[in-house]
């Protein structure tokens, strides 16, 4: 055996490859836990990602800690001895050849796990985002940078500019005079260089009246630009809300953990535009891409109007609908909105509208195809020898995932592809496996935050499973025998990528197996070839306009470009048709579980159950059809146990089965009768202040039998779900409160504090069918009014002290909503004072307080009365008013109310500076547990007469006390 075989079977054989497989997942897991990958972000202090010349590798050495040092002696040590063992000297007596090959084997084992584990770690280290140091939290920055994403030119008063930004240049706006004041700021901002920002460009407030202000304002912003600006940022956070309870729910969107999967190390917004400096127009491949998306724009007939030279085309995606050929043929992922995203999640078409393996596999395979074809007509002999149709795949496959941007779906498409070529050459020796396990080693070695973004092992089951499905069977033949391949593997696609779905984000598409069988041939077949031919199309138009072998008739036609331009509008035109009328569909059927998760899923169901089924029933499913050699007996057990694992399902969770029928009519019946809803075990109110950021959303859900009538005489239902105020404005048309489900055919009730958009934003997402009461304050309705075009179609009733909305009845007492301010007919113009400050209670007993904006002096006239009501007891909870602003929240109202649970709704990193010190301080004096949202996500209150809990949404590592007091919010 020669050495270049005796080192192919070394590294590539299927062992080896595993070996190697497993070192690296084990070494870039390894990077990001525990106490080294803190050590590396706080050693690397002084911008390691941005070292010139050669002494980046030498610093980056030097900056490991001890404990880094001794893990790499230790690896250097496996290595050493394992090449020992590998190759064993002759100096020495040889021993038995039994032994002197197991001695070889586990040589060569270490040898390559210690090999992978030391690579992994390494890089796992050297490529780990650097996040902000906290001491640059909304400090004013000067940055230079290119710009890598952006998702349109121009900022409108509805939406503001996403982009992505490159640090290549940061110093501090306003150095402090003081010596050595600025050393440690400085410091962290050169962290920031090389790394990676996500800013947004948001349109004014109040319209610039100085001329320079205006001209930054309409200066568009491309992609592959450099600038210099003033931004400021915060570290990278989100919000956290979870759906508490028992009841199945899609798993929570993690934004921290996003954002670092995308090297994102910070957040912020650009300020002083008028400072805002072009220093370079784009260059090289991002240059390209816009060219190409300039085009794209003017031929699909959305830049009439705006200039026909392609430099003078202002491409703004959202809305239009060539936004989805931008997406198809372009890669450009940002042009699609969130109407567009959510459409294509409650389908399961999400991987159709991203450059995926899909894409750049058949543009490789188009382009051998036509190689290959070429090259039979012109060398008959010898084309099935021929080297160059698979360099020329290869080549299409990079130019395309190049053209997309080369953003991690394409990079890891392109090395699938490029991997695949090569075993289907012939030239490898390579099996399937082998290649399999060596594209996700290649994938994760130049790329490795591909580890922990979950299209990564999306991608690669799916491709395992079709493997596994079609490995030892024969190739279909014919019409008939390709189309039912084609089910089969979408069939097993389904199966399969539906259990990993449940598993990773605990929700599935109903629809995802017809629409796959309907869409995925033809965009993959259709839509993309044309799209691309579009392409082709526009090259040769430009061809020949260059070389003037046209007709002068058709020089204006080919410059307008007719034949491109019009074979993408009808594209583009079909897309838009079809996704709308799956836009309609998805509404409709969704994806399941919803939060709760069907009518018939009743609180004592366990949602682990339910995932359980359901996970088992697609595995059963798959292994009966999709795993070849399995004897029969075996395959008719495993479709016996998916079918009763699949009925079970149904029996406990689908909106038709028994357990459904018997739950609606269970809740039927308690509506008739006292307390009937109401168990011991379970808690009488429920109460949940949302993670909105700077704003208050609460949401009250009372378990017992609801009233006929509230203070106002009214004869009516009163609903059993209530929103005390929204949050926020939402951008996304469908937003509801995060973490609280629409309960189907119940309508709600909703009070708003008062008109201020931090509380009533939200209003705006929700329809008059949703809503069975609103109360407002009286002085806050005109307000609401302009803001919200429906609340004329919905019972408006005014909060006024002294009435009260009674919940139901609980161990012969009412558990009401009572109304302790605005007094009748004020008079302020103040919003803040008008708030609709409301108590739960039962009977005379207060539960909690929530309190909206009011101030000071609303708090000492209603300090008697509160004073007399809790008669020495104090207020279990209490939502601290105006987001713990300093002209609120005095001494002797805290005192007065000697609150167990004080509640502050306010984002992490608020411009305001929200909870205020002074605040904080009263606080910790009279209440025994503060409670931030910012910091710990949404809390969840529940209330019975055996007793009260307050679950946050994050909870504290390591410390196990009831309470966690905030001392401090900054």
């Amino acid at each position: 055996m020669n050495k270049s075989s005796h080192s192919t079977r070394f590294w590539l054989s299927p062992a080896s490859l595993a070996q190697l497989l497993a070192g690296l997942v084990a070494g870039i897991w390894l990077s990001r836990q525990g106490e080294w990958g803190a050590d590396w972000q706080s050693r690397s202090s002084a911008g390691l990602g941005a070292q010139e010349g050669g002494a980046h590798g030498w610093a980056t050495f030097m900056t490991l800690s001890d404990n880094l040092l001794l893990a790499a002696l230790l690896l250097c040590w496996l290595m050493v001895a394992g090449a020992l063992a590998a190759s064993p000297t002759r100096a020495f007596e040889p021993p038995a050849p039994d032994a002197e090959s197991r001695r070889s084997r586990l040589g060569a084992l270490s040898l390559r796990l210690s090999a992978a584990l030391g690579f992994g770690l390494v890089i796992g280290l050297h490529q780990q985002p650097l996040v902000m140091a906290e001491a640059l939290t909304r400090q004013e920055l000067w940055l230079e940078g290119r710009v890598e994403q952006v998702n349109r030119a121009l900022p409108t008063p509805d939406d503001s500019v996403r982009l992505v930004l490159r640090v290549t240049r940061c110093d501090l706006f306003q150095p402090t005079e003081a010596p050595g004041a600025n050393a440690g700021r400085q410091a962290a901002c050169q962290r920031l260089l090389d790394q990676r920002l996500q800013l947004r460009r948001y349109w004014p407030r109040k319209l610039p009246r100085d001329v320079a202000t205006r001209e930054a304002l309409a200066t568009p912003w491309q992609a592959g630009e450099r600038w210099r600006m003033v931004v400021r940022l915060v570290p990278p956070h989100g919000a956290s809300n979870p759906a508490f309870g028992r009841s199945a729910s899609p798993a929570e969107f993690d934004r921290v953990a996003w954002l670092w999967r995308e090297g994102i190390v910070a957040t912020g917004y650009v300020r002083q535009l008028s400072l805002a400096q072009r220093l370079a127009p784009p260059g090289g491949l991002a240059a390209l891409r816009l060219h190409a998306e300039q085009a794209l724009w003017q031929r699909c007939g959305e830049g009439e109007g705006e200039g026909k030279g392609e430099g003078e085309a202002l491409v703004d995606w959202p809305g239009s609908p060539c936004r989805w050929l931008a997406a198809l043929t372009l890669g450009k992922a940002s042009a699609l909105t969130h109407d567009d995203w959510d459409t294509l999640n409650a389908t399961g078409l999400t991987h159709l509208a991203v450059v995926s393996g899909l894409h750049v596999g058949l543009m490789a395979s188009l382009v051998l195809g036509l190689s290959f074809g070429v090259l039979r007509l012109w060398r008959p002999g010898g084309w099935r020898f021929s080297v160059a149709p698979w360099w020329l795949a290869c080549l299409a496959a990079w130019s395309f995932a190049l053209l997309a941007g080369l953003a991690p779906p394409a990079l890891r498409a392109a090395l699938m592809v490029t991997v695949g070529l090569w075993m289907a050459s012939g030239r490898s020796g390579l099996g399937v496996w082998q290649v399999w396990m060596l594209a996700l080693i290649l994938v994760l070695g130049l790329d490795p935050l591909a580890l922990w973004r979950p299209g990564t092992w999306l991608s690669f089951i799916a491709v395992a499973a079709l493997l596994l499905a079609w490995q030892g069977r024969s190739r279909p033949r014919g019409m008939r025998g390709w189309c039912l391949a084609t089910l089969r593997s979408q069939w097993l696609l389904t199966l399969v990528m539906g259990a990993a779905l449940l598993l990773s984000r605990g929700q599935l598409s109903w629809l995802s197996l017809p629409m796959n069988l309907l869409m995925a041939p033809l965009v993959t077949l259709l839509i993309v070839p044309l799209g691309m031919l579009g392409w082709g199309l526009a090259g040769l138009e430009q061809l020949l306009l260059f070389t003037g072998l046209v007709p002068s008739r058709l020089t204006g036609m080919l410059a307008d470009g007719v034949f491109s331009g019009g074979l993408w509008q009808l594209l583009a035109q079909g897309m838009a048709q079809t996704m709308e009328t799956l836009s309609s569909l998805a509404s409709t059927q969704g994806r399941w579980p919803q939060a709760p998760m069907a009518a018939g899923l009743s609180d004592a169901t366990p949602s682990a159950l339910i995932l359980t089924l359901a996970v088992m029933a697609l595995l059963g499913a798959w292994l009966a059809e999709g795993v070849p050699g399995l004897d029969g007996r075996l395959k008719r057990l495993c479709g016996s146990v998916a079918l009763c694992w699949g009925l079970s399902l149904a029996v406990l969770a689908l909106p038709w089965s028994p357990a459904a029928l018997a739950t609606v009519g269970r809740d039927a019946g308690t509506r008739e009768t006292e307390d009937a809803s109401f168990s011991p075990r379970a808690p009488a109110l429920s109460l949940t202040v949302h993670d909105v950021g700077q704003g208050l959303a609460l949401s009250l859900h009372s378990h017992l039998a609801s009233s006929a009538s509230d203070s106002t005489g009214a004869s009516r239902q009163v609903p059993r779900h209530w929103r005390y105020d929204l949050g926020t404005v939402s951008r996304n048309a469908s937003a509801r409160l995060p973490g609280v489900p629409s309960v189907a055919g119940e309508p709600i009730g909703v009070i708003m504090s008062h008109g201020d958009g931090d509380h009533a934003g939200g209003l705006q997402a929700l329809s008059a069918e949703e809503v069975a009461a609103l109360w407002v304050p009286a002085g806050q309705r005109a307000r609401l009014e302009r803001q919200v075009s429906w609340l004329g179609e919905v019972a408006m009733r005014e909060c006024v002290a002294g009435r009260s909305i009674t919940l139901g009845q609980l161990q012969g007492q009412p558990v009401r909503l009572e109304m302790l301010w605005p007094p009748a007919g004020l008079k302020t113009r103040r919003d803040n004072a008008h708030s609709c400050v409301v108590l739960i209670a039962h009977g005379a007993r207060p539960l909690a307080l929530l309190t909206g904006d009011i101030g000071q002096q609303q708090e000492r006239e209603l300090q008697v009365t509160l004073r007399q009501r809790l008669g020495g007891r104090g207020l279990p909870l209490l939502v601290v008013a105006h987001h713990g602003s300093r002209s609120s929240s005095g001494d002797a109202w805290l005192e007065s109310l000697a609150a167990r649970h004080a509640i502050v709704s306010a984002g992490r990193y608020n411009p305001h500076g929200h909870p205020h010190p002074d605040v904080v301080e009263r606080l910790a004096r009279h209440v025994e547990c503060l409670w931030h949202v910012g910091l710990d996500g949404a809390l969840h209150w529940e209330w019975s007469p055996q007793g009260e809990r307050l679950q946050p949404a994050r909870r504290a590592g390591g410390i196990g006390v009831r309470c966690l007091g905030v001392k401090s919010a900054e």
